[in-house]
């Protein structure tokens, strides 16, 4: 599933810095601990080149500088630049060998990579120097989950909880492994307790929305994403988006509607949400509810968005056009998306159903719900 990104995953955790008062405004330093506190205070104002360069005069002034190489992973870090950052741990590494955090954040760096074996090598490390390190545990809970190791992953999580019990993002992410095992239940129990920790942590509330809307329980699918619209009502479409499609299989098309344009208002390029309003507009069941004008309008805003390379999306471009009557482009576009051989594997029967009514001039239209 594409769940929910939450806030500690892949993200590189750094030291509190060491800081110095200035002695004189703008005086140049003279040492190297002078540098690298002049380039953590660049480095908060922003100041990333300057911060790099002084980073760079410290360990000029002293190669064996760990915390310079360390603390100049912060300005790799906001130019991007991974390799640059797994460098300077490792030169700090190098330095102290038992700089727990170092290898630590090395790990971080080497997951954001997909070195996902290396980034394990890097915690365990780490975990061999401190034992209930409960955040090197959680991150490579994170790492066995990026390999595909879900029961991994939940021992690991587990271990991280066990030392710290109110871990929010560990009972999260237990909760996400859970659910990509089938484990709903167990997810729902994970992601009530992250809420129980944080009652203002949104990402558990669209987890455990979408894990009951995999249950059928679409209220309270429904009453977890309004809870996390209210806590932010500019949050991340998806709130929104998950509310639509569960608001529509209720048969609250308006409230859909709604919702969906709430998702693109907040963010314009929003193909999910461009590509269900021409879905509900062009296929509808409800005759009132159709508008053949704005899905063409809404499908071709996703197929530019997604470079007409979307088969699912190419697919609603073809029913947008067979409701506003050009049977023609339906066709066509219908064709477009069956060359598609993933599509044509998994949705080609129904695709060509309808393929089918688009050569006979006719729309293709939903099935009353029951």
């Amino acid at each position: 599933m594409g769940g929910p990104m939450t806030r500690a995953t892949n993200l590189i955790l750094l030291c509190v810095l060491f800081l110095v008062v200035w002695p004189v405004h703008g005086q140049t330093p003279t040492t190297a601990e002078g540098y690298v506190n002049r380039g953590n205070v660049r480095d908060g104002k922003g100041d990333y080149d300057g911060a790099l360069s002084d980073y760079a005069k410290a360990i000029e002034l002293d190669p064996r500088s760990a915390v310079a190489y360390y603390n100049r992973v912060l300005a790799w870090n906001k130019h991007g630049d991974l390799d640059g950052a797994i460098s300077d741990y490792t030169k700090a590494i190098e330095l102290e060998p038992r700089y727990m955090q170092a290898h630590n954040n090395r790990g971080n760096a080497r997951k954001a990579k997909g070195d996902f074996d290396g980034a394990i090598t890097d915690y365990t490390k780490a975990l061999e120097l401190n034992p209930r390190f409960a955040q090197a545990y959680y991150n490579r809970a994170s790492a066995r989950a990026g390999k595909g190791d879900l029961d991994g992953a939940i021992s690991e999580y587990t271990k991280a909880i066990e030392i710290d019990p109110l871990y929010t993002y560990a009972y999260n992410n237990r909760g996400l492994a859970r659910f990509r095992k089938g484990d709903v239940d167990g997810a729902i129990a994970d992601y009530t307790k992250a809420i129980d920790i944080e009652p203002g942590y949104i990402p558990a509330y669209n987890n455990r929305g979408l894990a009951r809307e995999n249950k059928q329980d679409l209220d309270g699918a429904i009453a977890d994403y309004t809870k996390a619209i209210d806590i932010d009502p500019r949050y991340p479409q998806a709130s929104y988006n998950r509310r639509a499609l569960a608001r529509s299989q209720k048969g609250d098309l308006g409230g859909a509607i709604s919702d969906y344009t709430k998702a693109i208002e907040i963010e314009p390029r929003d193909v999910q949400s461009y590509n269900n309003l021409a879905w509900l507009w062009a296929t509808n069941s409800t005759e009132a509810l159709r508008d053949g004008k704005k899905a063409v309008e809404y499908a071709h805003k996703a197929a530019e968005l997604t470079k007409w390379e979307d088969p699912n999306v190419l697919d609603t471009l073809a029913a947008a056009y067979a409701e506003a009557g050009n049977f023609d482009e339906a066709v066509k576009w219908e064709n477009k998306a069956l060359s598609f051989p993933e599509f044509a594997k998994s949705s080609g029967a129904e695709a060509r159903q309808h393929l089918l009514l688009y050569k006979e001039r006719k729309p293709y239209h939903e099935p009353p719900p029951r």
